[in-house]
């Protein structure tokens, strides 16, 4: 079914050696003249070199540089290179008030001289300084660009669920180059989602900030974010939410694969999708030699019970996504379900040094058993997403509809709603507790918080629990809407430990009258030493992966797998639906 399998003890250093050698490489073609590329519109990739692939030193020089040949050449460049210059500087000076390229450029632990903080943010004003001269003798250029970054702004706006998407847009974006820098350096410095990345950087919390989204990135970028989880209706979402971006790739891919059908186009759009985002992320992986940098991708959903399909699509995959990047590792995980399949795959796949993360996760009888699996396993990463939104709604609406006993025992609507909300962090909150009393490195089979919700309630922590109360886990994934009501929350105390702290007592006691939640949250001969399961939280029946119906039968787990089917057919049925019709 493929290829030997590798020596698991040497696989983990032979991928890191692959790196460095990748690393190696990239920095010396970094250090070419950047003009050029800058000019023929190469601008991201140009940045991304600077920024993070040339040591600070060279930066320093190659920002002197730079400022005068982007200005000696603007006045008689063409128009288009006129827009590439000025996005180019604008960028720049945008990505240096920001946190990663900051946080590589002063690492005095990656490079012998390092960048103090007070010369980046002045190499950022000289080059802020430079856009807005540039802009001034060429309004259309400028407006242009504007253009360009009203139409991504008010799309990330739509994303995040703005009342008037368009309107904060053009408030945003401004009349002026310089407005458009300012405004992006006030979000990023108000950011809370921010000082969690601050946090992780300065070695304070676990946790690594990710975008729950395929699309965007570029701008979560900006607050720290260093990963990306992408499903069937995340993928679909960005297409819709970037049609100019993403027409054309639908419509390539669809002329280069003419009797291809509908799954085989749907897998194709999707590593179009992935593999931008990987490369977006690609320095960062290799920086921290495959520790971060990652981008998650779901093999079709429809599959989940067939073990033998998962883990052909997943080498099939990984095989083409290696051809991709040049031979180069692969900076993906292949999502698979927390199924009795899905366990047998992931075996396959950390046993060959396939990173996986394991979706449609809510139970302790999941978690623990795929983190088994993936500590014996030679993949860079393996992540345990929970899924914990989708968790605390089913847990509600079983509370909800069972008032009138609670009532009887002093339990009132309120108290069921909020313990609702914090059952997901609570199960996870146990997670951790058994994978540290387990020994497991937490650096390699990470926790994910994901499926986060936003609560309306009083008497909760913070109207985000999900995460406030899960700092320190390992990756915290955010979707659009979340990061916004997040980022807007005036005071947000934010501990990086956070997720070592218990679940009250209180929660607990009402927790304990839903089935969903006990089999969520149940140990039994899975329990850690220490820990031991409270009689009246273990569920009437217990669940286990071998029980592969049952288990895809439990309501949040046939709720997520329903959604994520349709999502895929719906997603697969508008590829479909742009083939040219027969003459």
């Amino acid at each position: 079914m493929g290829h030997p399998l590798p020596d698991p003890k040497r696989v983990p250093y032979d991928l890191r050696r692959r790196l460095r050698d990748e690393l190696t490489a990239r920095r010396k073609q970094a250090l070419r003249d950047p003009m050029p590329a800058i000019l023929s519109g190469s601008v991201e990739q140009t940045l991304d070199d600077l920024l993070y692939l040339v040591d600070p030193m060279a930066f320093r020089h190659a920002a002197g540089e730079l400022r005068s040949q982007l200005r000696s050449a603007f006045p008689n460049a063409a128009h288009d290179e006129q827009q590439h210059i000025l996005q180019f500087a604008a960028e720049l000076a945008m990505r240096l008030n920001s946190l990663l390229p900051a946080w590589n450029l002063s690492n005095a632990g990656i490079h012998t001289e390092a960048l103090s903080p007070t010369e980046i943010s002045a190499i950022a004003k000289d080059f802020g300084v430079l856009a807005s001269d540039l802009a001034q003798p060429a309004s259309a250029v400028a407006e242009r660009l504007l253009s360009v970054w009203h139409r991504e702004t008010a799309a990330r706006f739509r994303a995040e669920a703005a009342e008037d998407a368009e309107s904060e847009a053009r408030a945003f974006v401004g009349p002026s180059v310089p407005h458009y820098i300012d405004a992006v350096g006030d979000a990023i410095n108000s950011s809370n989602l921010r000082r969690i990345a601050e946090l992780r950087w300065a070695g304070s919390t676990r946790s690594e900030i990710s975008n729950d989204y395929a699309a965007f990135l570029a701008y979560t970028l900006l607050l720290g974010a260093s990963f990306v989880t992408c499903n069937p209706p995340l993928v679909d979402l960005a297409w819709k939410a970037e049609p100019e971006t993403w027409d054309p790739v639908v419509d390539r891919v669809i002329a280069s694969h003419p009797d291809a059908d509908a799954d085989g186009l749907a897998r194709t759009v999707t590593l179009e999708i992935v593999l931008a985002n990987m490369r977006h992320l690609r320095p960062i992986f290799l920086l921290t030699e495959g520790r971060m940098g990652f981008v998650s991708l779901q093999v079709n959903p429809g599959r989940h019970d067939d073990a033998a399909s998962m883990i052909d699509d997943a080498r099939a995959i990984h095989r083409e996504l290696r051809d991709r990047l040049a031979g180069n590792v692969p900076n993906v995980v292949f999502k698979l379900p927390g199924t009795g399949a899905g366990l047998e795959a992931c075996a396959a796949l950390v046993s060959e040094a396939i990173g996986v993360n394991i979706t449609v996760n809510f139970g302790l009888f999941q978690h623990l058993a795929f983190a088994e699996t993936i500590r014996h396993g030679s993949a860079l990463l393996g992540v345990l997403s929970h899924m914990s939104g989708r968790l605390a709604f089913p847990v509600r609406e079983e509370l909800l509809g069972k008032l009138d006993e609670l009532g009887k025992l002093g339990i009132t609507e309120t108290q069921a709603r909020l313990a609702a909300a914090w059952s997901g962090v609570a199960v996870l909150k146990r997670l951790h507790r058994n994978l540290d009393a387990r020994g497991i490195d937490l650096a390699r089979v990470r926790p994910l918080i994901a499926s986060l919700r936003v609560y309306t309630h009083a008497g909760l922590p913070s109207p985000i629990p999900d995460i406030t109360e899960a700092v320190g886990t390992g990756i915290i994934t955010v979707f659009p809407n979340v990061r916004r009501a997040f980022d807007r929350l005036p005071t947000v105390s934010l501990d990086g430990h956070r997720i070592e702290s218990p679940v009250p007592d209180e929660v607990l006691n009402v927790l304990q009258h839903s089935e969903i939640f006990k089999q969520a949250y149940w140990l039994g001969p899975l329990a850690a030493p220490g820990e031991t399961d409270a009689p009246e939280l273990r569920p009437e029946r217990v669940l286990a992966l071998e029980d592969r119906t049952a288990t895809a039968g439990w309501t949040p787990a046939a709720n997520t797998l329903d959604e994520f089917c349709k999502a895929y057919d719906s997603f697969a049925e508008r590829i479909q639906a742009r083939r040219p019709r027969p003459a």
